[in-house]
């Protein structure tokens, strides 16, 4: 879930931290500092209306009291649900700033081997 966000998140954070990474003063960001920057980037409301529509059609006797009930159970899924995908999708996050961090400092390494080494 969420899986090209968290590679835009990755990209993002190293397009802005590309000088840092160039003279070695980049830090990964922890698993909180990633989760709040994706809570920033990613749509994650619960639509409370759509979703009490769906519960009065699908349970035409219930009282407004048993809707409210089920919308607040379903809403509490939703939003765990939520925050179990988005400590997911930061590791993932991290992980890819890893990675892309570990590439570019490869390719810099690279380039300068064959350009400024004689």
């Amino acid at each position: 879930m969420y899986s090209s966000d968290v590679k835009q998140c990755a990209q993002q954070i190293v397009k802005e931290s590309f000088a840092d990474i160039l003279i070695g003063e980049f830090r990964i960001p922890s698993q909180a500092q990633m989760e709040s920057f994706l809570l920033e980037n990613i749509d994650y409301s619960f639509d409370e209306y759509q979703t009490t529509k769906k519960i009065q059609l699908s349970h035409l006797r219930w009282s407004r009291e048993q809707i409210a009930a089920e919308l607040e159970m379903q809403k509490r899924r939703y939003e765990e649900k939520f925050r179990n995908n988005l400590k997911v999708a930061a590791q993932k996050a991290v992980n890819e700033v890893e990675n892309l961090v570990s590439s570019l400092k490869d390719t810099i390494k690279a380039w300068r081997t064959k350009n400024l080494e004689y």
